[in-house]
C-alpha cells in the first residue's frame, strides 16, 4: 500500500471546491469525509451502510481535478462519516484514469488523462 497526498480540486455543479487528497493504493474505493462532502453536496442514505471500518452515510457525483486536468468521467463518491482525511482517491479511480504513484509523487499515464477499458 502506498499512499501520496496531492491538492485536487473537486467540482459538482456550479461548486469548485479544493483540498488535500490521499491517493491511497490500498483502497479500492474513493471517499470523501462528511465535512468535505458538506461543503461541496451530497445525497445522504436513507439508512447509513456499515462497512468494515468504516459508516457510509451518502455519495455524491462529481468531476475530479488532478494536476490541473479535469478527469474524463464524473464519478460518484461515498461519503464516510468519520474519515481520517478529507478526500481518499483509492484504485477506482487510479486504475481508470492512469494514475500512479512514483517517488512519492502522483504522476499522469497520458496528458491529458483518459479512461481506460479493458
Amino acid at each position: 500500500m502506498v499512499e501520496v497526498e496531492k491538492k485536487i480540486k473537486v467540482h459538482r455543479d456550479v461548486k469548485v471546491v479544493e483540498t488535500i487528497a490521499l491517493f491511497d493504493t490500498g483502497s479500492r474505493g474513493s471517499y470523501f469525509s462528511k465535512n468535505f462532502a458538506e461543503k461541496i453536496g451530497y445525497e445522504p442514505f436513507s439508512e447509513p451502510k456499515q462497512r468494515k471500518n468504516a459508516k457510509l452515510i451518502g455519495d455524491t457525483t462529481v468531476y475530479i481535478e488532478v494536476e490541473g486536468y479535469i478527469l474524463p468521467e464524473r464519478e460518484t463518491i461515498g461519503v464516510i462519516e468519520d474519515l481520517r482525511a478529507e478526500a481518499i482517491i483509492g484504485l477506482n479511480i487510479m486504475e481508470k484514469c492512469g494514475i500512479f504513484i512514483e517517488d512519492d509523487k502522483i504522476r499522469l499515464r497520458y496528458y491529458p488523462p483518459t479512461s481506460i477499458i479493458i
